[in-house]
């Protein structure tokens, strides 16, 4: 994995286009980013190794002010032998394309970019899934969980039965950083990634890994999607994720307002898994669409009917959102505890998949005042992207997904 090159990178291909990504370029500012010029042209034979002396060779203008270092080449035909880019920093005073090709960048391996053939784009894989996992720990401080997942090859011929297992690569969501590989071999068609810490985020890719696979190497991937070989190109990438601008899916406004219920919480730290485990705040709620708090306590009996008709909604709401992020909403619930004791909060939360407040937390008692608890159980329902109530208590209503999406929905089309 070529981390961290001076020059442009492939990031993605297929059998009509190809995405490009480099390293930031000259000294920008806030009030005057850097505008990139980029251009290609095909190669002109096996042997043009795209260093173009005298300038006789033309390249075609993509773009002369783009202001992010990833961009994507579509409509490319006759890729006889693979394309060559370069990119240059265009600054105010030289928006001019015709400058010496010295100040332009050229692909960091002295090799020309390929496209597929419409065969080896027919047999690639989908994407991989990839979404911030906020329930599983990330050992290193300031660090997340990607759970990346992937549906099964099939090709319906006899290459299943040859299917040994996946391969998956990795690259961070920055201009200068290559692929890597995250492991050669995978039994299983999910993953956990942990100790992810770019704030940019990070994106996957995946391909099978067949019986009988000979003459590639990944050397090649410096400048295809295919190792070569009869091995089977790699998919397009997943979604970046992870990135920590403009927070949460939606866009629109930070959850900032959704945090400051929890400010003070000790090391900003949630419950997981019963107690088992710790979340991040600043993760929690990352790509979550609404939050559901839970007021409830063991020593009450309506609560105690309630809480397993509300994990079933909850294991529900993950099932669909797994199986396509795209499309369906959503939802995490977090605990807080009215219960009388320390004990009585922990056997009680050892019964719930969801987060909870620490019991010892003064967090949890100013969240029952602002959630104006008067009885238990009680379920308040918030835009996970700002902390807007949406329902103050859904208790006594259905507890239905389809109901809780169409929330989501509406709120988010405001």
């Amino acid at each position: 994995s070529n981390m961290n090159t001076e020059g442009i990178i492939l990031v993605d291909a297929d059998d009509a286009s190809i995405t490009v990504s480099w390293h930031p370029i000259g000294k920008a500012s806030s009030s005057n980013p850097t505008k990139y010029s980029l251009q290609f042209r095909a190669s002109t034979s096996p042997t043009d190794n795209g260093i173009d002396s005298g300038g006789s060779l033309l390249y075609t203008s993509l773009s002369t002010d783009l202001t992010g270092t990833t961009a994507r080449k579509r409509n490319l035909t006759g890729a006889g032998h693979g394309f060559w880019f370069r990119v240059s920093a265009a600054t105010k005073i030289k928006t001019r394309v015709d400058k010496s090709s010295m100040e332009y960048v050229g692909h960091a391996c002295r090799r020309p970019f390929k496209v597929l053939t419409m065969m080896e784009q027919s047999r690639r894989m989908k994407s991989p899934v990839a979404r911030i996992d906020s329930s599983t720990a990330s050992p290193t401080p300031n660090s997340y969980v990607a759970h990346v997942s992937w549906k099964p090859y099939q090709t319906g011929g006899d290459e299943d039965a040859l299917l040994l297992g996946y391969k998956l690569q990795m690259r961070a969501n920055e201009g200068n950083v290559g692929w890597s590989t995250v492991a050669p071999c995978l039994s299983g068609t999910e993953v956990r990634k942990k100790n992810l810490t770019s704030k940019h985020g990070y994106m996957f890719r995946v391909r099978p890994v067949l019986r009988g696979e000979s003459g590639g190497s990944e050397s090649n991937l410096d400048f295809s999607i295919s190792e070569g070989g009869n091995v089977i190109p790699f998919s397009s990438a997943s979604d970046v994720v992870g990135a920590r601008t403009g927070k949460g899916s939606s866009g629109s406004s930070s959850n900032d307002d959704l945090l400051k219920l929890f400010k003070k919480l000790p090391n900003d730290i949630l419950l997981a898994k019963g107690g088992m485990k710790t979340v991040k705040l600043a993760d929690a709620f990352a790509q979550v669409d609404l939050v559901l708090l839970y007021a409830s306590a063991h020593w009450c009996p309506p609560c105690r009917k309630y809480t397993p008709q509300l994990v079933k909604l909850y294991n529900e709401a993950k099932k669909f959102y797994k199986s396509d992020p795209k499309r369906y909403k959503s939802i995490e619930i977090v605990f807080v505890s009215a219960d009388h004791d320390m004990t009585g909060f922990k056997n009680y939360y050892a019964t719930m998949p969801w987060l909870a407040v620490p019991y010892d937390a003064d967090t949890r008692e100013r969240l029952m005042s602002w959630m104006k608890v008067t009885g238990v159980p009680k379920l308040m329902c918030l835009d996970g992207r700002n902390g807007k109530i949406l329902e103050s208590n859904s208790v006594g209503r259905a507890l239905d997904y389809s109901r809780f999406a169409k929330m989501a929905e509406k709120a988010q089309r405001v």
